[in-house]
C-alpha cells in the first residue's frame, strides 16, 4: 500500500515485461505457464516478498499477483528477474474487476489476502476490500477443496471478515469454533507482518475451503483423530508444564521471528541461559534487516549483551533496504546502544533512499524525536513538500507537521494544496475536519464541506457528512438535510442501523431513529 487514502488510479498502466500481465480477455493459464500447475492468487501484495518466497518455495505451483501499487509492481518485476522466477506473473488494477476477467469458475487453488487496508471509517465503507460481493467471488472461482487465507491487524476489520466468509455457502471456516488462528506457521511471514509481531500487535488470521460436491470436506484425517483419541497425559507440575511448552514452543518455531519470541519468554521467564542458545538459533535463521534490528534489540534488553547486539546491528545494517528499515534500526540503536553517531549515519542512509512520501514524514519526526534535530526535521519535510503530488501526500505532510512542528501557517498552507487535488466527498470531508480542529477556521471549513456534499453518492456518504459537519460547525439545519438524504438513498439494513446511531448520538432524536430502525429490520 501506498499512503493512507491509496486507492486504484483510473490511469492506464503498462510495462514492457514478460512476467507483467495486462490483457481485455481472459488468458489461457496453461500456455501463459507452459503447464497445468495450480494457480495460485495474492490479491494486494504491496512490495511482493511474500510472493517471491511463495513462488521460490513452491516452483510446481504458478503464482498471480494484482495489486494497483505501481511502485509495488515494479519492485516485484525486478525481484523476479533477479531471481529467474518464471512461475510469477503480475497484474495491474482493482481486483474487484480484474478477478471476473482473469480467472474461470473453479480455476484458482489458493488465494491469499495479507493485510488489506482497514479504511476504519464508516464513510470509507465502500473502499474496504473484504464485502460480500468479493468474498463470493473468491468463492466462485477457487477450486473444491481451495483455500483462502486472510491476515489483519485489525480486530473489527477480522470480525466483519469473518461474519462475511461465514455468511457464503460455498466456504467453511478451516477453525469453525473460534473463527481464527492466532498463528499461520504453514506461510512466510511478510517484512510487514513481521513488524506488527515484533511491535507486539495482536494478527488476526483466517483460514476457508471451498467445499466440495458433496461438502464433505473438513473431516479430520486418520492421523488427527488417533492424537484425539490418545491417553491423557499425567499431571505435572507448573515448572515441567512450563518447560515442556517452552521445549514445544522451540521446536514449533519455523523462523528467526518465531524463535525470537521463544527466546524472549524464557529470558522473561529467568532462564537466561536458555534464552541465549534459542537466541542463537535465531541469528542463524535470520534472513532480513528487521530479523536482526529486533533480535540485537532483545538481546540488549534482556541479556544485557551490548557487543553481540552491537554485531547484530551491523549485520542489520549491511542487510538493510529502503528508507524504513534504516529509520528502524536507527531507532533502535539509538534506544539501545545510546550510539548517536551511528544513528545519524543510518538517518542520513534513510534520507537517500525512500520509497514514498509517508517513509520521509515518519522519518523526518524519528529525527526530531530521537535526535532532537529539528532543523534536519525541517529540511527533509521541506524535501517531502517538494515531492508531493497527490491529496493524501499534501494531507498527511501537513498532519505530521501540524503534530510534530506545531506549524500551524506551513499547515494550512498544505491542506490548501490538498484541496486543490482532493477527488471525491471523502476526501473533502476528511479535510474540513482537518481545517475545523488543526487549522480552526470554520469560514473556510463549511466551503470544503460544500464542496464534500456535492460528490456525495451513497447514503453513507450523506450520514457521515451530517455527523461531521454538526459536530464541527453545530448546523443542525444542514445536517437534519444530509440526515434526510442519507435515509432516501439508504438500501442495506447496515445503513439504516449507521443512520439510526448517528442520529441518537448527534442530534438526540430517538423518535427518528427508532423509524429508521424499522427499515433496518424489514431489509
Amino acid at each position: 500500500m501506498g499512503l493512507m487514502t491509496a486507492r486504484p488510479s483510473s490511469a492506464k498502466f503498462v510495462l514492457e515485461d514478460p512476467c507483467f500481465f495486462d490483457v481485455d480477455v481472459r488468458p489461457d493459464w496453461q500456455s501463459q505457464f507452459g503447464n497445468s500447475r495450480p494457480i495460485k492468487l495474492e490479491i494486494g501484495f504491496g512490495m511482493g516478498d511474500f510472493l517471491i518466497k511463495m513462488a521460490t518455495q513452491e516452483p510446481h505451483s504458478n503464482f498471480v499477483g494484482i495489486d494497483f501499487s505501481q511502485n509495488g509492481i515494479q519492485k516485484l518485476l525486478a525481484q523476479i528477474q533477479a531471481r529467474k522466477l518464471k512461475n510469477i506473473r503480475v497484474v495491474y488494477g482493482d481486483v474487484r474487476g480484474k478477478i471476473p476477467l482473469l480467472f474461470q469458475d473453479g480455476e484458482l487453488d489458493t488465494v491469499y489476502i495479507n493485510f488489506p487496508d482497514p479504511w476504519p471509517r464508516k464513510r470509507h465503507f465502500k473502499r474496504r476490500l473484504i464485502k460480500p460481493g468479493l468474498v463470493k467471488l473468491v468463492a466462485q472461482k477457487l477450486a473444491p477443496a481451495g483455500h483462502v487465507y486472510l491476515a489483519t491487524d485489525s480486530e473489527p476489520y477480522a470480525l466483519e471478515s469473518l461474519e462475511y466468509f461465514n455468511a457464503e455457502p460455498l466456504l467453511q471456516n478451516v477453525n469453525p469454533e473460534s473463527g481464527f488462528f492466532a498463528e499461520r506457521d504453514h506461510l512466510p511471514k511478510t517484512k510487514y507482518e513481521k513488524s506488527f509481531i515484533y511491535a507486539g500487535d495482536k494478527i488476526h488470521y483466517l483460514e476457508y475451503f471451498r467445499v466440495g460436491k458433496n461438502g464433505e470436506e473438513g473431516l479430520l484425517s486418520g492421523e488427527e483423530s488417533d492424537e484425539l483419541n490418545q491417553p491423557k497425559e499425567k499431571s505435572m507440575s507448573n515448572d515441567e508444564r512450563l518447560t515442556k511448552n517452552f521445549k514445544n514452543a522451540e521446536v514449533k518455531a519455523k523462523d528467526a521471528c518465531d524463535l525470537k519470541q521463544v527466546a524472549d519468554n524464557l529470558a522473561e521467564a529467568g532462564d537466561k541461559q536458555w534464552a541465549k542458545k534459542v537466541y542463537r538459533k535465531a541469528e542463524d535463521k535470520a534472513e532480513d534487516s528487521l530479523d536482526l534490528n529486533w533480535l540485537a534489540y532483545s538481546i540488549c534488553v534482556a541479556l544485557g549483551d551490548k557487543e553481540w547486539a552491537g554485531k547484530l546491528y551491523k549485520k542489520a545494517e549491511d542487510q538493510a533496504e529502503g528508507s524504513l528499515e534504516f529509520n528502524w534500526l536507527a531507532y533502535s540503536i539509538s534506544e539501545t546502544l545510546g550510539d548517536k553517531e551511528w544513528t545519524k549515519k543510518l538517518f542520513q542512509k534513510a534520507e537517500s533512499a525512500p520509497e514514498n512520501i509517508r517513509e520521509l514524514c515518519d522519518l523526518a519526526g524519528s529525527i526530531i524525536e530521537t535526535l532532537g534535530d529539528r532543523g534536519w526535521g525541517i529540511k527533509v519535510y521541506q524535501k517531502t513538500e517538494g515531492m508531493a503530488e497527490e491529496y493524501s501526500e499534501f494531507y498527511e505532510l501537513a498532519d505530521n507537521i501540524y503534530i510534530k512542528l506545531g506549524d500551524k501557517d506551513w499547515a494550512k498552507k498544505l491542506f490548501k494544496k490538498a484541496e486543490d487535488k482532493a477527488e471525491d466527498c471523502s476526501d473533502f470531508l476528511g479535510l474540513a475536519e482537518c481545517i475545523c480542529e488543526k487549522v480552526g477556521d470554520k469560514g473556510w471549513a463549511k466551503k470544503v464541506y460544500g464542496k464534500a456534499e456535492s460528490l456525495a453518492g451513497d447514503s453513507g456518504d450523506f450520514c457521515e457528512l451530517a455527523a461531521s459537519l454538526f459536530q464541527n460547525l453545530r448546523d443542525e439545519e444542514w445536517a437534519m438535510r444530509l440526515y434526510k438524504i442519507a435515509e432516501s438513498k439508504a438500501q442495506e439494513s447496515y445503513e439504516f442501523c449507521w443512520l439510526a446511531e448517528s442520529l441518537v448520538e448527534n442530534l438526540g432524536d430517538k423518535k427518528w431513529a427508532e423509524q429508521v430502525y424499522k427499515k433496518a429490520s424489514a431489509h
